[in-house]
C-alpha cells in the first residue's frame, strides 16, 4: 500500500505540474490575442510630448511690446502665469517655458488675447490672466465631463482632474488620449472576457488620475 501511494503520488505531481503548464501556455496565448484583438479593433493618433509652447507674433515689433519699457510687462506676464518667456532671435514667435502645463497653456491664451487687444500693460495683464484662468477651469470641467459621460456618474472633483490630464504630456503623448484609450482597451477586453465592460472602462480611464497632479505635487502619480 505504502509503495501504491508514493507511486500514485509521484503521478498525481506530474499530472499537476503538467496541467499547470498547460494552463499557463494557454492562458497567455489567449492573453495575447484579447490585447492583439483590442489593439486592431481600436487606433489613436500620438501625440508630441511638449514642456514648451510657442506663440506666433504678428510682427517682431510685439516683443518689444510684450517685454515693455525696462522690462515690466514680461515681468508681469511670468509673475502672473508662473512661467518663463523666451524672446530670442527666432522671427515673430515667443517660446512659454514651464513643466505645468495648466500654467503653460493660461500663458499662452493670455499672450494671443493681449496681442489681438493691444493694450499690453501690468493691470491689464492680470486682469486678461485671472480671466482665462477662470475659463479654463470651466473648459477642464467641460472635458472631462465629455470623457466620462459614458462612464455613468462620477464625483466632480475626479472630473477635473480627468479634465487636466488633457495638458499633461507622457511618452509622447497627451494624457487624456492616452486614458481614453485605455479605456476603450479594457472595454474591449472586458468584453472578450465576460466582464463588466463599464467598470474596466472606468479603471482605465481613471488608471493615471495621479499624472493630473504630479506636476504641481510632490510625489510619483502612482501615489498620488
Amino acid at each position: 500500500m505504502e509503495a501504491v501511494e508514493k507511486k500514485t503520488e509521484a503521478e498525481i505531481a506530474t499530472y499537476l505540474r503538467d496541467k499547470q503548464e498547460e494552463a499557463e501556455a494557454e492562458a497567455s496565448s489567449v492573453a495575447r490575442n484579447i490585447i492583439s484583438l483590442a489593439i486592431h479593433r481600436y487606433s489613436q493618433e500620438e501625440t508630441i510630448e511638449r514642456t514648451v509652447s510657442t506663440v506666433t507674433l504678428p510682427s517682431e515689433e510685439m516683443k518689444g511690446r510684450i517685454i515693455g519699457r525696462e522690462g515690466r510687462n514680461i515681468k508681469a506676464i511670468e509673475q502672473a502665469t508662473g512661467v518663463d518667456l523666451i524672446i530670442d532671435d527666432t522671427p515673430d514667435i515667443i517660446t512659454v517655458s514651464c513643466f505645468n502645463p495648466i500654467r503653460r497653456e493660461i500663458a499662452r491664451q493670455s499672450l494671443e488675447i493681449l496681442m489681438k487687444d493691444g493694450r499690453i500693460q501690468p493691470g491689464r495683464i492680470e486682469e486678461v490672466v485671472q480671466k482665462v484662468t477662470d475659463e479654463l477651469e470651466e473648459t477642464i470641467f467641460k472635458i472631462g465631463n465629455e470623457a466620462v459621460f459614458k462612464l455613468g456618474k462620477m464625483n466632480r472633483e475626479l472630473i477635473k482632474l480627468v479634465g487636466r490630464m488633457r495638458f499633461r504630456y507622457s511618452y509622447g503623448q497627451n494624457g487624456l488620449s492616452h486614458s481614453v484609450e485605455v479605456a476603450h482597451f479594457a472595454g474591449m477586453m472586458a468584453a472578450e472576457l465576460g466582464l463588466n465592460q463599464a467598470l474596466a472602462k472606468r479603471a482605465g480611464l481613471l488608471h493615471d488620475i495621479g499624472k493630473a497632479l504630479d506636476f504641481e505635487t510632490e510625489g510619483t502619480h502612482v501615489e498620488l
